[in-house]
């Protein structure tokens, strides 16, 4: 409940937007947020050295490992079988050049001779049969560039392929047959069943550009995945060229991999994160395809996707997606790619676990820290606020916090209140002092006024009287010919007025005095006077009217 209490989110914010925190809950947030920061950057570190590693980058480590080790194999794989391969070529060249020689005729001669290709046929079943059973491989097959019908609307070649019917991951000797491909006569003298799958000569597209498919020393080749003719299996063939010799190409000879061996050579293993499918893809066209260590991935007859997602892979097989890595591996002379996945929704499920678990312990640090504020807060800020409480309630501070700082603080205020109560004694007698003051400045104040009126009527008095001394014509003459004064001579009327002497004057305007003489003589006659005293008695009287004036 005291954790509860610490975090309602919706009191704080409450109490945050009419009064701001208090001390205690800023406190609890403050230390609460740093403890979340520290464990944040903790994880991010650890993440980084590979020390707590997300769910995502350990799987993708385990699938790289576990891709560069089916990569090695396949690899491996390949090389033996193509070195049988190599070594089967070699028996039937001997075998073949052997029987030319015996029977003193030249390759080319087999053609339509169906007697000699059946002969021929019949010395290199035994080859086919025993490499057949040495090889990792579920069939084997020659196809020569020859033929027993040369007439035929679709060009054939003579050949054998042979085919187990069942395979076994441990042994494939004395297996049946589920396809046989030859000669009728070499099948029945061995005993073999013909199944619906039988024909006397294959169709081949090799030998239009054989010559040029191994003339960069290329020394053999392995075929995409494709469906196998008249049946419901598909395999990818790995195979050599057979010569004659003068190092002409006249046959291939090699080795058949169904989807069922890859898929039994390559098991599906059940690892740390389940079930691990490896394959090896062929792309063509943008559309991928391939043999995969489970059979039901092998059945996609248009293809599937491959989209990068992030230092990964999404495999798109329509109604399934896996995630997985791949690597690019040249087999003979042709690029492919090898294969590490996991089922999408199996990924899925380990990252959901990986994500909890992060969030359990995030939360659980959490928790901590919430328990770590409410034992500080009670520790720390419980005795300062009950410190303040006695602040403001007595006029002492109370005991002692034993917080060296917190002490010193209220020591300093204590010192600061003593000081700030002189200052207010202080100011209460400037207080006084200024009331007292103020009061005989008023008193000063209002004597001088009266003694202004006074003067003030005596000079409306004098004022009056002068007028009556004054000739009305002359002074109106005066003030309508004010406008008329020069700027200078303005100048000079005003200097008069303010009481300077004519010495002063010629001081103030830097000229002569013959030169203020004739300005005098200008403004007397344009102001119709003969002196400077009725000159100063028109303007004194003027600003006295025109004072009046105002005030009224």
């Amino acid at each position: 409940m005291n954790i509860l209490k610490y975090l309602d989110i919706k009191s704080l914010v409450k109490q945050f937007k009419s009064e701001g925190l208090s001390m205690r809950r800023r406190f609890a947030f403050y230390v609460f947020s740093v403890i979340c920061l520290f464990l944040a950057i903790i994880i991010i570190l650890l993440s980084l050295f590979g020390i707590l590693d997300p769910t995502d980058r350990q799987i993708m480590n385990d699938l790289s490992a576990r891709l560069s080790a089916c990569s090695e194999r396949i690899e491996r794989d390949c090389d033996e079988l193509a070195a049988c391969a190599i070594s089967f070529s070699g028996q039937l060249e001997s075998s073949i050049q052997d029987y030319l020689t015996e029977n003193n005729i030249s390759f080319d001669e087999l053609k339509n001779n169906s007697e000699a290709i059946d002969s021929l046929q019949n010395r290199l079943y035994d080859s086919v049969y025993l490499n057949m059973q040495v090889a990792p491989a579920s069939g084997a097959f020659y196809i020569l560039n020859t033929t027993a019908n040369s007439n035929s609307e679709t060009e054939l070649f003579s050949g054998i392929y042979l085919k187990y019917i069942n395979l076994s991951s441990e042994n494939t000797v004395n297996n049946d047959f589920s396809i046989y491909r030859g000669s009728f006569y070499t099948g029945k003298s061995r005993g073999i069943n013909f199944h619906s799958g039988w024909k006397n000569e294959s169709v081949t597209s090799f030998f239009d550009n054989c010559d040029e498919v191994f003339s960069d020393g290329t020394h053999y080749i392995l075929s995409p995945a494709v469906p196998i003719p008249d049946t419901w299996e598909r395999a990818r063939y790995i195979y050599v060229p057979i010569r004659d010799f003068n190092d002409k190409i006249i046959g291939i000879c090699g080795f058949e991999i169904t989807d069922l061996l890859f898929q039994l050579s390559y098991k599906t293993t059940n690892g740390q994160w389940g079930s691990e499918i490896c394959g090896l893809i062929d792309e063509q066209n943008g559309i991928y395809s391939g043999q995969f260590s489970s059979g039901r991935y092998n059945n996609t007859d248009n293809g599937f996707n491959i989209k990068e997602r992030n230092g990964s892979q999404v495999f798109d097989f329509g109604n399934e997606q896996c995630i997985g890595l791949t690597k690019e591996l040249t087999l003979g002379n042709e690029a492919f790619r090898v294969a590490v996945m996991l089922p999408k929704t199996q990924y899925e499920s380990f990252l959901r676990k990986g994500q909890i678990n992060i969030l359990l312990i995030f939360l659980i640090v959490a928790m901590l820290a919430a328990v770590c504020c409410i034992f500080m807060s009670k520790k720390y800020v419980s005795p300062i606020l009950k410190k303040i409480e006695q602040v403001k309630s007595k006029e002492d501070y109370g005991e002692q916090l034993r917080i060296r700082e917190i002490d010193d603080l209220f020591a300093f205020l204590e010192e600061k209140d003593n000081y700030y109560e002189k200052q207010l004694v202080d100011l209460e007698n400037a207080k006084r002092f200024a009331e007292e003051e103020a009061r005989k400045a008023k008193e000063e104040y209002e004597k001088a006024a009266e003694k202004y009126e006074l003067a003030k009527s005596e000079i409306d008095r004098l004022a009056e009287k002068h007028s009556d001394e004054i000739v009305p014509e002359e002074y109106n003459y005066f003030v309508e010919n004010l406008g008329m004064l020069t700027p200078t001579e303005h100048r000079v009327y005003e200097l008069y007025l303010s009481g300077n002497t004519a010495k002063q004057i010629v001081e103030i305007l830097h000229i002569t005095e013959n030169t203020l003489k004739y300005h005098n003589k200008n403004i007397y006659s344009k102001l119709g006077i003969s002196s400077r005293k009725q000159l100063l008695r028109f303007a004194a009287l003027k600003q006295h009217r025109d004072g009046k004036e105002d005030w009224t």
